[in-house]
């Protein structure tokens, strides 16, 4: 028997290359600085999932419960107006960040602390081109072909504050828009955003999965806290966003944008950091503990309705749900990543449970990424504790998922971005709204008729100083020597 690399052993070897890396280029930050964007050609080429894609089979199921079982539609609505009304102030305050401005860099702090605040000061000097071009509210490639809007027509459920404004809350910044939308509740396109732009980021960073995907099921909760969606949608925009970022993720020429944004983003980390990757993880403080965030995760999966249908069934993974696990579990082939997912997914029987493609609701992509598994000597995964001591794994085979099939129904065609769509963000347009700045006032709900948002990106951090030549020796030193495997301490949340 063997086990497979622990991710704390996957951010040190990765922490190697880097740290060349960075030495090569110039020398900590001021090398970061100068990261080249994607090119033109890049940014232009016809990707195969750039093909426009039917997301109504993924979530179906919810036809059935609004003519069926008006017991769940009505927790439904129960639980809405229970998160709405009863959200703290910190609460509310996040919530109206992640509403207007580009959630790829409010939730920042979902890397920690002090990565949280290298990472966005990182994004607002224009030293991440290539995650603002693949993860940028506005033109990010990963999500510029999947619309949520077409899926909301099908569906066609009106939002809460239409069905039931006098239970509810206003929450909003002071000359906001937050209820001004008239397009339909299922699914949520916010959240649906949040997952495909922290799953993306979550796939750069596995050490950090379980805390990135923990603070992206916070930004689709606060749809909630803003009266803007039912749990539902939540938990369907969730299915969509990880299916967008499937599709990507088994493309292999989109694959290869991945990998470059990745290398950016590590080596802008660790050089702000001034030590390697797990280092820093080590060191920071974390937005949850591991254990925390994987069962908050988990909880926001399925919103604590009750099973529907029997419990223990066996689950159907998505045909190429696998590729999410290309960068957590590299060792693994593609089908013991399936075997992985099979093992992590969530019990039979919640709402949304089955779609006409499987079930996109039960994949618990937090625990997936964070498990350690074991192969037996027929390929065969199990799970391991993970404080069991980790040995040195063997290389099995590695064959990717070959690109999405074509869809069968396509929404509206949208048009090819370019580089400009992508730009960088600019300080000035970061401002936070502050609590005392929130608006109760309502007003008539659905005045407007589209998704509405303020393109600013919000600060989540302070600013940190490249570490320079010393960090890029640190880097280098650190990374050879930190192939040892070693158990990261469980952090609490403060």
């Amino acid at each position: 028997m063997r086990i497979t690399t622990s991710r704390r052993r996957l951010a040190s070897t990765i922490a190697v290359t880097t740290g060349l890396g960075v030495l090569l280029s110039g020398f900590g930050a001021g090398a970061a600085s100068a990261a080249e964007p994607f090119t033109d050609d890049q940014l232009a080429y016809d990707y195969p999932s750039n093909a426009e894609y039917d997301y109504v089979p993924i979530m179906d199921q919810f036809s059935w419960l609004v003519t069926d079982r008006a017991d769940i539609i009505a927790l439904n609505d129960s639980q809405t107006v229970d998160i709405n009304t009863s959200a703290t102030p910190e609460q509310v305050e996040r919530a109206i960040v992640d509403q207007y401005d580009d959630m790829s860099v409010s939730m920042a702090d979902g890397l920690g602390e002090n990565l949280g605040a290298i990472y966005t000061e990182a994004r607002l000097a224009g030293e991440l081109p290539k995650i603002d071009a693949l993860l940028a509210k506005s033109g990010g490639l990963v999500g510029y072909y999947s619309s949520s809007n077409p899926s909301k027509n099908y569906f066609d459920y009106d939002r809460p504050y239409i069905r039931f404004p006098e239970l509810l809350q206003y929450r909003d910044k002071e000359g906001g828009d937050a209820w001004d939308s008239t397009s339909g509740a299922y699914p949520s396109g916010h959240t649906s955003q949040a997952y495909w732009q922290g799953t993306s980021l979550s796939m750069m960073l596995p050490e950090l999965a379980p805390q990135i995907l923990a603070r992206t099921s916070e930004a689709g909760n606060n749809r909630i806290v803003m009266a803007a969606h039912y749990p539902l949608d939540v938990m369907s925009g969730r299915m969509m966003g990880q299916h967008i970022v499937e599709r990507r993720m088994s493309d292999p020429a989109f694959r290869e944008l991945f990998a470059e944004a990745e290398a950016e983003l590590r080596g802008v980390l660790e050089a702000g950091c001034g030590a390697a990757l797990a280092d820093c993880i080590e060191a920071d403080t974390p937005y949850l503990s591991e254990d925390d965030a994987l069962a908050l995760y988990e909880q926001r999966m399925s919103y604590d309705f009750p099973q529907i249908a029997p419990a223990g069934e066996a689950v159907t993974i998505p045909a190429n749900a696998e590729s999410l696990l290309i960068t957590s579990h590299p060792d693994l082939t593609p089908e013991q990543r399936r075997q992985v997912l099979e093992l992590t997914a969530l019990d039979s029987g919640y709402p949304l449970d089955e779609g006409a493609e499987g079930s996109w609701q039960r994949l618990n992509l937090a625990a997936a990424m964070a498990a350690q598994v074991e192969v037996d000597a027929d390929g065969n995964i199990s799970l391991v504790d993970a404080g069991a001591e980790q040995p040195e794994p063997s290389t099995p085979g590695t064959a990717e998922p070959t690109v999405t099939p074509a869809p069968t129904v396509a929404p509206t065609a949208t048009t090819e971005p370019t580089a400009s769509a992508t730009a960088a963000p600019t300080a000035s347009a970061t401002t936070t709204p502050s609590v005392s700045a929130t608006s109760t006032t309502a007003p008539v709900a659905g005045g407007g008729n589209a998704d509405n948002g303020s393109d600013a990106l919000a600060t989540t951090g302070a600013e940190n100083v490249g570490a320079g030549i010393l960090a890029a020796f640190a880097l280098l030193g650190t990374g050879l020597t930190a192939l040892v495997v070693r158990k990261r301490s469980a952090k609490t949340n403060s």
